[in-house]
């Protein structure tokens, strides 16, 4: 190589390739140059092993070691500053150079003064050429097609076209705005004199940089087809697990440093949006819509819910801020006050009109169906992340809790957060662990039947104790011990202080409570005891709603999916027992089902803990069978079925498993609120409620929240016009007593 008068120097920088490099050099050897040539490599890997290989097979190449790994333009640089002749080649190692195409290049830079970047014709290693080499720079519109969704999803669009010249023949010599950093010549004077690369960029958008300064100068750069060069695409970059993260900040910093931080800022939201962000933003749009269609009719307005009214207007108009919520089934036992402070706020800004609740619910469900993308996309994969928020933003057990302004509605939302948060604790990630204790608090003021997921992260603490112990003892640091009971204290803050003036009810005394419920379990009182038929009955439950969450018209059809989920959950369970993301959702799923299987009380507050985790995990399944090629198209059609089966079932069915429950929507219930107020006459009345139900104190406190909402609230003295609510298969029924 050193026997002709040096004319060119071939520039190429090594990161993790040295088999693709050692190939590439013998592709330079083998295409015997007429012009004298000298290979400079940089070597930007951390272990060095490339010197030895290099000395031993190719002595006359000019090894450089870079003082780390300084990027690819960088490393360029400093090959171009080592450089001896007027003529640079800078090569990406994963190619092969074709006979002749060094003396092409060289003889088209030699004779054109006003060259600047000149590049071979791209091919793969089967010999096809690849379709985008060589672009316009970009404008504002040519950034937004060809880098968002649009270009993947229409790739002939004539902005694409136009700015990829893709009606170029490729066998003619072609002039562009920028042409591939792959491999190109260029005059080193006019290399230096516009700057060379910009060592900002790390890797990526480095050549459009440079093309755009060259333009600027009133140099041109062309493909040269005559010139061929095999490559295999990003044989390093593979190599990298932040290779995405790399490429979104080097196109950011290009737009940054070119058209400003407003347009580069517009192109990398734009840009984020591939057709899983598309198809996620659809879903979002179709969940959102299923939740508010006839939302100010067809809103459940159940007592219960009347009561987190008036206690949320209470803190609003009177600024009784309350420390508890709602009573539960045991009356000395209350949930906590967070559904109330939260709609609070929704009230006040939509000037209390009962709707405003759902509002809210849908605002906290679609965060749920774009969280449940997030968790399942970074936990997984971005298939798996849209097949779970496609089925749960379709979901019509889903639906219904966004639609009902209540304080179970909520939960979803923080187990799909509280997920994400045990994985990163299951990954060894100790600084999620105050996450995931203040989660849990929160959710225990949302229900107080979420305590069961505490099982879940006690149990993966007490698997890092005896198997993980470096692991375990990483989380109790003093600094994470610190921040683990600000995240405790802080939620529970108003249960705390209502406890110390009531006896501590909602800590102590439950805690006792749990354990007492725990061990009578297991007695032989007919009341508390095991009993198998109160297991077959939660187990009936559970089914019914498993169906309307998943496929609510055919019980048959969710039974089979039930069962195959069972079985692929047991195979994949002993297939990849180390496999912690797969083993996570099954624990919480596990665990939390025994619980409440075990407590033998089918309450529907269990229900919500469950949607994410059974949702992942049917799409789990789905995912796990349409990485089969032969069954994608299969299972995609049966996902379409499910979908369009449940959408059509929710607007047919006016999102109620019930059709009686349609004679008790919101609509009917401010009827019946306006007939009270007819009755009463603008005066004095007190509201009772008759019936079976009506042994509940909230029984009337939606028509109390209503008929204030309408102007005249019922009196809390002893007034002469007393009007009885009472509801029945026949739908609500007002009627009233005067007494003399």
């Amino acid at each position: 190589m050193r026997n002709k008068k040096l004319q060119v120097s071939i520039i190429t920088v090594n990161y993790k390739v040295e088999e693709e490099l050692v190939a590439c050099i013998s592709s330079i050897v083998n295409s015997k140059p007429k012009v004298g040539i000298e290979i400079i490599v940089v070597d930007n890997d951390e272990d060095g092993t490339l010197k030895k290989i290099l000395k031993e097979e190719y002595p006359q190449v000019r090894y450089v070691r870079s003082s780390g790994n300084i990027g690819f333009g960088a490393g360029n640089n400093l090959g171009a500053k080592l450089a001896t002749s007027d003529f640079l080649f800078f090569l990406n190692p994963d190619t092969i150079v074709e006979k002749d195409s060094i003396d092409v290049l060289f003889n088209f830079v030699k004779d054109n003064s006003k060259s600047g970047m000149v590049a071979p014709l791209l091919f793969d290693l089967l010999g096809n050429v690849y379709a985008n080499q060589g672009s316009d720079q970009y404008n504002l519109k040519s950034a937004i097609v060809t880098s968002s969704f649009i270009d993947k999803l229409f790739p002939n669009n004539p902005i694409s076209r136009k700015f990829f010249h893709k009606d170029w023949n490729k066998e003619n010599i072609h002039e562009f705005d920028v042409i591939p950093g792959t491999a190109f010549m260029i005059k080193k004077n006019i290399f230096e004199k516009v700057g060379m690369f910009d060592e900002s960029f790390f890797l990526y958008f480095e050549e459009y940089d440079l093309a755009k300064r060259l333009k600027k100068l009133g140099y041109k750069n062309y493909i040269i087809p005559e010139a061929k060069v095999l490559h295999v695409w990003e044989a390093s970059a593979k190599k990298r697990k932040d290779i995405n993260k790399i490429f979104s900040e080097s196109r950011y910093f290009f737009f940054k440093k070119h058209y400003g931080v407003f347009f580069a800022s517009i192109i990398n939201v734009v840009s984020s949006f591939g057709r899983y962000e598309l198809m996620l933003g659809l879903t979002l749009v179709l969940s959102t819509f299923l939740c508010l269609f006839k939302i100010k009719t067809l809103m459940t307005f159940i007592g219960d819910q009347g009561w987190f009214y008036l206690s949320a207007r209470n803190m609003v108009i009177s600024g009784q801020v309350p420390l508890v919520g709602i009573a539960s089934s045991h009356p000395w036992l209350h949930q906590g006050p967070f559904w109330t402070y939260l709609l609070a706020s929704f009230l006040w800004m939509f000037n209390f009109n009962p709707v405003s609740g759902a509002y809210l619910t849908m605002i906290l469900g679609t965060l749920s169906v774009l969280g449940i993308y997030l968790v399942g996309s970074m936990v997984f994969s971005k298939r798996l992340g849209l097949i779970a928020s496609l089925l749960y933003g379709t979901s019509p057990l889903a639906i219904y809790y966004m639609r009902l302004p209540y304080h179970t509605s909520p939960i979803p939302l923080f187990v799909i957060a509280l997920i994400f948060s045990l994985y990163k604790i299951v990954q060894n990630k100790p600084g999620y662990l105050p996450l995931a204790i203040f989660l849990l608090a929160i959710l225990y003021n949302f229900e107080i039947a979420t305590v069961v997921l505490w099982g879940v992260l006690i149990s993966i603490l007490i698997y890092k104790f005896f198997k993980d112990r470096k692991s375990f003892r990483q989380i109790f640091n003093k600094k994470i011990i610190i921040f683990l009971l600000f995240s405790l204290v802080t939620p529970l803050l108003p249960i705390i202080l209502y406890d110390v003036k009531n006896g501590f009810p909602q800590t102590l005394k439950f805690t006792v409570w749990s354990f007492y419920r725990a061990v009578s379990l297991f007695s032989y009182n007919a009341h508390q005891g095991f009993l198998i038929n109160k297991i077959i009955i939660m187990v009936n439950f559970l089914f019914d709603n498993f169906r309307k969450l998943i496929f609510v018209q055919s019980s048959l059809i969710s039974f089979v999916i039930l069962v195959s989920i069972v079985g692929w959950s047991i195979y994949v369970f002993f297939r990849k027992k180390n496999y912690s993301s797969y083993n996570l959702v099954f624990l919480l799923l596990f665990i939390p089902l025994v619980f409440v299987i075990l407590n033998q009380i089918p309450s529907d507050a269990y229900l919500p803990i469950f949607f994410p985790v059974m949702i992942l995990l049917l799409s789990l399944f789905l995912d796990d069978i349409m990485s089969r090629k032969k069954m994608f198209v299969p299972i995609s059609v049966f996902l379409i079925v499910l979908i369009v089966g449940n959408i059509n079932f929710m607007l047919k069915n006016d999102f109620v498993f019930d059709k009686s429950s349609r004679l008790f929507a919101l609509d009917k219930r401010v009827q019946a609120a306006h007939k009270i107020l007819n009755i009463a006459q603008n005066k004095d009345y007190n509201l009772k409620g008759k019936g079976p139900e009506s042994k509940f104190n909230s029984f009337t406190m939606n028509y109390e929240y209503l008929t204030w909402w309408l102007g005249h609230t019922p009196s809390k003295k002893n007034e002469l016009i007393k009007i009885y609510v009472s509801e029945s298969a026949s739908g609500i029924k007002v009627e009233s007593k005067i007494n003399d």
